[in-house]
C-alpha cells in the first residue's frame, strides 16, 4: 500500500510523514454491501433536508447558543456524517464539520486499489473539495477572483495530520491558487483572501485567535468552516432536538424528514441538574459528551463512569446520548476484531467519500495497531 501510496502524491517527502503517523492509515479496505451505502447515503440527504429547514436552523443555534453569530454564507464547507452501522439502519453520533483525513483516505483509497484492483475504483474526492471551497468563495465574494488562502491551525508542524494540510496546499496550488499553511499569529487579513479553518478553538475566542475571530466577524476574510457553522451543526446538544419527531414537526420540519431523521439520531439529552439523577442510575444505557467536544476527548460511556468523574459532567455543557454500539469487523492481518466508525464526508446533501474509523477501546482513536482509517468500497 505504501509503495502504492508513494507512486499516487509523487512526494517521497509527503508519503514518509504520512506514513510517519503510526496508527493513521490503516492497511484495510471495507467493503460494504450496496444497500448498507444506499442506506447512509439517503441518511445524509435526509440530515441535509432537515438542517436545510430555516426554522430548525433557528431553533438549532438558539440551543447551541449561537444565534448571535454574524451568518456570511454557507460556512459550513463539507461536513463528516459519523455513524455506527445497526441491523435497523445507520446511526448517527455526530457531525463534523471539519472532517479531517479526507484527502490522505483519497490517496489511500487509490493506492489500495491499485493493489487489489477487484476493488473497484476509490472516489476522487480532491475535484469535489477545491470545488466546495470555490463555491463558499462566490457565495461570499461573488464574481471576484480567489488570490490567497491560507490553511490555519496552531503549531502546524507538530499537528498529527500536518501531512494533510500539506495536501490541501498541494490541492490548492494545481487549482491556481497560492495557498499558504500558517500558524494564527501569522495571520494578516489584508493578505488573506479565505482561511480553511483547521482551528479546534470552535469559537475563535481564545486570544490567539483573536485577529482571525474580528476578521471573519467582519466579513474582511472569508473563514471555512467558521464558528457559526460549528455552532449549527456540532454543537451535541442540537442532537436532541434533531432526536426528537414531534419537536421537529412543531417547529415546521416536514413530517417524512422528520419521522426519517429521529429514526437515524439516537436519543439524546443535555445533561442537567434536574435529570442527574436519573441519567445516573440509568447511565449503562448512555453514553456521555461534552456539548462542544472533539476526537472522543473526555467522553465516557456510562457503564464505565465513575462516580468521581460525576460532578465534572455536571459542571460542564454534556449530553447523554443513548449508546448504540459500533460495528466489529474481523481483522486477519491483526489476529483480533477491531471497532468501526463510519464516517460519511458530504457536500450540500451528496456523499462523496465514506471512510471507516477502525479501532479498539472505549472511543476512536490512533493507536490501535491495524486501526486508523480505511477507504470504504461497495461491493
Amino acid at each position: 500500500m505504501w509503495a502504492a501510496l508513494a507512486a499516487d502524491i509523487a512526494d517521497s517527502g509527503l508519503t514518509r510523514s504520512l506514513r510517519s503517523r503510526q496508527g493513521l492509515l490503516s492497511p484495510c479496505a471495507v467493503i460494504l454491501p450496496r444497500h448498507e451505502v444506499e442506506r447512509v447515503e439517503l441518511a445524509v440527504w435526509a440530515l441535509h433536508a432537515v438542517f436545510a429547514t430555516p426554522s430548525l436552523v433557528d431553533a438549532a443555534l438558539e440551543i447551541a447558543r449561537g444565534d448571535g453569530l454574524p451568518d456570511h454564507g454557507l460556512g459550513g464547507w463539507m461536513l463528516g456524517f459519523d455513524f455506527h452501522l445497526t441491523p435497523e439502519g445507520p446511526r448517527l453520533i455526530e457531525i463534523n464539520t471539519n472532517p479531517g483525513g479526507m484527502l490522505a483516505v483519497a490517496a489511500q483509497g487509490r493506492a489500495l486499489a491499485a493493489c487489489r484492483p477487484e476493488l473497484g475504483d476509490a472516489p476522487v474526492v480532491e475535484g469535489i473539495a477545491l470545488d466546495a471551497f470555490l463555491d463558499e468563495w462566490r457565495r461570499q465574494r461573488g464574481g471576484r477572483k480567489l488570490g490567497r488562502v491560507a490553511i490555519i491551525d496552531d503549531d502546524p508542524p507538530n499537528q498529527y495530520l500536518d501531512p494533510e494540510f500539506r495536501l490541501y496546499l498541494r490541492l490548492f496550488e494545481q487549482g491556481g491558487i497560492r495557498a499558504d499553511i500558517l500558524d494564527p499569529s501569522q495571520f494578516d487579513a489584508g493578505s488573506v483572501d479565505m482561511v480553511y479553518n483547521r482551528l479546534v478553538d470552535f469559537s475563535l475566542d481564545s486570544p490567539g485567535h483573536a485577529a482571525l475571530a474580528k476578521a471573519w466577524r467582519s466579513g474582511e476574510t472569508v473563514v471555512s468552516p467558521d464558528p457559526r457553522a460549528h455552532f449549527l451543526f456540532s454543537d451535541k446538544r442540537v442532537l436532541a432536538l434533531l432526536g426528537d419527531e414531534s419537536a421537529l414537526r412543531a417547529i415546521g420540519v416536514r413530517a417524512d424528514i422528520a419521522a426519517t431523521v429521529a429514526r437515524i439520531v439516537p436519543p439524546t439529552v443535555p445533561v442537567t441538574a434536574g435529570n442527574a439523577e436519573e441519567l445516573w442510575a440509568d447511565r449503562k444505557r448512555w453514553f456521555f459528551k461534552p456539548a462542544k467536544g472533539h476526537a472522543g476527548k473526555a467522553v465516557y460511556r456510562g457503564e464505565k463512569l465513575s462516580r468521581s468523574t460525576w460532578p465534572t459532567i455536571l459542571a460542564s455543557p454534556y449530553v447523554a446520548q443513548r449508546y448504540i454500539p459500533p460495528s466489529r469487523l474481523d481483522v486477519e492481518h491483526v489476529g483480533t476484531s477491531l471497532k468501526m466508525d463510519l464516517r460519511a464526508n458530504a457536500w450540500q446533501g451528496r456523499v462523496v467519500q465514506m471512510a471507516a474509523r477502525l479501532y479498539e477501546g472505549q472511543t476512536t482513536n490512533f493507536r490501535t495497531p491495524g486501526g486508523g482509517f480505511a477507504p470504504v468500497f461497495s461491493a
